[in-house]
Order: C-alpha cells, then structure tokens, then sequence
C-alpha cells in the first residue's frame, strides 16, 4: 500500500515536472568548477552554498544523471561512479590529502563508455579536463578543504561562457538516457503490482544521518530460499524509481516533512489541497513564517469551529497518506502508517484542538504543535522521547486515546520545576503553564471522559482536586499580596505535597494564610475567595490519584489566570448551550 500510494504521487507530480524522469535525481550541488573548451580549469571553484546555521546549509538543487547503483553505493564506491557530476573524490582523484585515483579511474571511464565519440562540445572538454589534471594540484584549490569535506556534496562542471552545468545539456541528457536502455535487468514477479517485469536488485536508500532503506535485506539470517538482498522483496525497475523519488521529494520538500524525535513525518494527499502543503505546520509549530500562516490560521479557524474550509469540502472524499520513519541501523523503521479521507484528517484535527483548548494569552498560540507539546515533557528539548512523540502522532491523526505517559511526564515537569529559577533572568519558572495545563486537560477529557465546560475559571466544579488548585492558588496570592515579591512562596515549598498529599499541607497553608491575610491592604478580598472554596470542602485528602492531580494543576493555572485578566489576556471560553 505504500509503494502504490508512492508510485501514484509521483505520477501526479511528473505532470507538472516537480519530479524527474527515469534515471535522474534531483540532487546537492555545492560547488562549480568552470572550464574552458580545451579542459583547463577557469578561475576558481564557485562556492553554491548558503548557509543557514553551523554546519548546515542550503545547496544548489540540480537534476542529475543518477543510477540506482549510485545510490546505494558503499563498499563498491570507489567502482560505482556517477555520470558527469559526483563529489570530489571522483572529479579530483583527491579526498584531502588522500589519493582517490580508482574513484576518479572508474568515473572517467563512465563517461567514455556513455558518450563514446560524441561531438558535444561540453563532453570533450570534460575529457581534456582529466586527460591534463593533476591531482596533486587539488589541494592548492580555494575552498578545498569545503569541497573536499562533509558539507561539500556534490561538483559540477560549467562551461565557460554557458549558463547551465554540462550535466544539464540536452546531449548529455540523451547520451544517459540512451545508455540506461541498454542495461538488461533479470525478469520476476514484482510484489508491487503482480506483473511480470524488469526488476531492481536493491531499494533506494534515503538521507536519515546515514544512508538507509525503507526495505533492505543486509543480513544473511534475513534472507530465504537462496534469494540475496532485494530478490527476497522483488519489485520492478520503474516501481523502485517511482517510489523512491517520490519519497525524495516528500524528505526535501519542507512544507510536507516534520521531524520531531527521530521520527521524520512525511505527509501527500490524492490531488494537490491547500492542506497538504502546511499540514506541517498545523502539527509542529516550533518554527513559524509569519506571512505563511496567516493562511494556516485561516484554515484552523474554520476547522475549530468544526467546519471544513469551502476550498477542501468538495474534496472531503480524497484520501490522504501520513507516513512516519525513523533510522533503525540499516534500514528506516516504520513508526506510523495512517490512510484516511481529508475529512475525517480535519476532524480529527478539531477534536484534537478541542481537547486543548485552554484560556491564554496573546503571545501563546491556539492551535499548539506536537513540537511544542512535546517540550513541555523535558527540561531540554533534545532529550524528546521518540516513542511518545510517535504515540502522540498516532492519538491525533487517528483519535485514539492520548498516551498517558504524556499526562505523567508534565505532571513531572511541574513538581520538577516548582521552585526551579530561569537561569538568565533568576525569576522563577512558571512551573504550571498555559500549554502544561492544556496537555493534563486535553488527556483527561479524551482518554477519562471529563467534562469541561468552560476553558476559563469555572466557579461551579466540585471535584476535590479541582477545589484545592483553586484554594492553593489564592493563599499564594493572599501571601503575595501582603509580602510582595519574595524569594520562595508557597508554590516552591509546597506544590508537590499540595497536589499529591493535601492534608499534611493545607492546615498549617491555612493557619499561615491569617497572618498574610491581616498584613495584606485588601485581604478581605483573599479571604472571601477562602471561605466560598472551603464551603464545598469538608475534609482534607490524605492522598490524591494522578487525575485529581491534573484536576489541582489546571484548577491552579485557570485561578492564577483569573486573577490577573487584562487587555493583553485573552480568555477562551466554549459554553454548552
């Protein structure tokens, strides 16, 4: 199912050529050598690389000759070249100080072996180029130690006075594709549609830090009935190139990819929608454009309101495919494969942002991503645990119930965090925030079937947990009120047994809350809000289950947020009417 959902996306986008064809790929370019048409070396290397961050950058994005065997290329490197474009090992016979004379031996002799006696210009000067070059003379070049490194990728040749890479003539491109038709592959049943036809002895590999496939076979204890690597998953010469490219496409194209984890999201629909092209930033939020969201903002309005956009409900029927990989030694584990209509993705949608909706402010977003949910699960975002966020994935795209580690994780971030300070700042931490409290609210209406009524304060709830946030918030108000800014309150001294334990705490909180109370200017005020909780309170707790402690932690968020409403607060509420 997800080599044909594949193969169908990329004949959908070979129409309109965001794809290549067969026996091309769509690769990084980092630098370009220009040549003359005698093969001499013009100028410099150019450097075509931007970079974005420390040892990242965005390359040159060009359409290669390329050969399955290049890309699964690894012990045999050195003997599998490219045609016409290729690192620096192949073009310059040098890897740093070190000789690569076979890699640059076997990529010259490929190029004879395709071109034969061609008269194109942009050939011949290729072959002069290496009939004259000196290796040794690689490492007098500008930015050999880039073109050579890590981050070099891919060189290219330019000839003088052209506007295009030699790869990228039409007579290069005929000569390549004239030579692929000669190859003779072994004929079998391929898996993918049940016919006979050519097949592919191994998968495409994918860029996830190493080289890996999505179907491999790199041990002989995986292989049976004498069948070696890909003859155990046969599949057809053009269905491997489809699926792979397409699959290609989905890893580079960044506005249908998410990694979150070590897990990468890629995500296409049946025929191009809006939704398929910011899908990725509806589930992960991390990272916004502005302008760009303005549409997304749009759509999620609508979809809040439990509606489908009037530019998708014609096309509520069309499928749409959501695949999760994730790097298991030598191939790609599937971590989630999830086929639905475009409606039934955008209720889901709703639901999930239903479940979350919580009173905020204006600086935090409605509709939060999976990223940021995530985060509050940590104290460094690098330590994202990669099982919860592919089980948090998997509860929102398909509705089940949210992963319950989820719950005890943040409600382990806020006792963790209680009297914690920010490191720059030396303010403390807001240990029960907006997005904390939306994650505990959003698990326990999904996954216990609580009821929420209203994302703000709700006055009129009677559940322990519940009444005793609320209590805990005001006697630190009633304690700041009347001592102003202080080092350590309640909250970083007693949360944790508060929420967990309260009747070893709330007694004495409550004996304490008199002297604050009769210092404070408006402590009347502290003490009223006292006595309407503890009307409905007839006995402290000796013990509190997870669920009423997440009841505590939003009860203490939503009273803590009550009590500082303003213009710049933005109160969410949805009444059952």
């Amino acid at each position: 199912m997800i080599f044909q959902s594949l193969i169908s996306l990329y004949d959908r986008l070979a129409i309109t050529k965001e794809v290549p064809p067969y026996g091309f790929s769509f690769e990084d370019i980092g630098f370009e050598i220009t040549i003359d048409k005698s093969g001499n070396l013009i100028g410099d290397p150019q450097d075509l690389r931007v970079q974005v961050k420390p040892n990242v950058f965005d390359f040159y994005l060009s359409e290669v000759p390329y050969s399955n065997g290049v890309n699964v290329r690894s012990i045999s490197a050195a003997t599998t070249p490219n045609f016409m474009v290729d690192k620096a090992d192949y073009i310059f016979g040098m890897s740093g100080n070190e000789q690569k004379e076979e890699h640059q031996k076997s990529f010259f002799k490929l190029i004879i072996d395709v071109s034969g006696n061609s008269n194109d210009e942009g050939i011949i000067a290729v072959k002069a180029f290496f009939s004259k070059w000196e290796n040794d003379n690689s490492l007098a070049l500008k930015y050999w130690d880039e073109i050579s490194g890590a981050h070099g990728k891919w060189v290219a040749f330019k000839l003088q006075g052209d506007s295009i890479f030699i790869h990228e003539r039409e007579e290069v491109k005929r000569l390549w594709t004239e030579y692929l038709s000669q190859i003779q592959y072994s004929k079998g049943i391929s898996l993918v549609d049940g016919k006979i036809d050519d097949l592919q002895k191994q998968y495409a590999q994918f860029k996830f830090g190493t080289g890996a496939a999505l179907v491999s076979f790199n041990e002989s204890a995986y292989e049976s009935y004498s069948k070696v690597k890909g003859e155990n998953a046969p599949i057809s010469v053009d269905a491997e190139f489809k699926s792979s490219t397409a699959l290609k496409y989905l890893l580079r194209n960044k506005a249908q990819r998410i990694k979150i984890g070590d897990t990468t999201t890629v995500f296409w629909a049946e025929n191009k929608l809006p939704i398929e092209m910011f899908m990725g930033q509806i589930l992960d939020s991390s990272v916004q454009d502005e302008a760009a969201l303005v549409p997304v903002q749009k759509f999620l309005d609508v979809v809040r309101e439990g509606k489908l956009p009037t530019d998708i409900s014609q096309d509520k029927d069309i499928k749409f495919y959501i695949l999760g990989l994730s790097l298991n030694k030598a191939r790609l584990a599937l971590r989630f494969w999830y086929v639905c209509t475009v409606e039934e993705l955008i209720k889901r949608l709703q639901d999930h942002f239903e479940c979350l909706k919580m009173v905020h402010g204006d600086t935090n977003t409605s509709f939060p991503g999976v990223w940021l949910l995530l985060k509050e699960t940590v104290r460094d975002a690098k330590n994202i645990s990669p099982v919860l966020a592919g089980s948090l994935m998997r509860s929102i795209l398909t509705g089940i119930n949210y992963p319950q580690s989820l719950y005890s994780t943040v409600l382990g971030r806020i006792r963790a965090d209680q009297a914690k300070k920010d490191d720059k700042t030396g303010k403390p931490i807001i240990h029960v925030n907006y997005l904390r409290a939306a994650i505990l609210k959003a698990v326990l209406q999904r996954n216990h079937k609580m009821e929420f009524h209203i994302m703000s304060l709700d006055t009129e709830r009677r559940e322990e947990g519940y009444l005793l946030g609320r209590l805990f918030a005001i006697l630190e108000k009633a304690q700041l009120d009347a001592l102003g800014a202080v080092n350590s309150t309640i909250k970083d001294r007693f949360y944790s047994a508060a929420s967990a334990t309260p009747a070893s705490v709330f007694p004495r909180l409550l004996r304490l809350s008199q002297h604050h109370i009769e210092k404070a200017t408006y402590g009347y005020i502290s003490d009223r809000r006292i006595g309407e909780i503890m009307e409905h309170i007839t006995v402290f707790p000796d013990h509190m289950n997870l669920n009423q402690q997440g009841l505590f932690a939003i009860a203490y968020y939503q009273q803590k947020n009550s009590f500082y409403k303003s213009s710049e607060n933005k109160i969410t509420e949805n009444n059952n009417d």
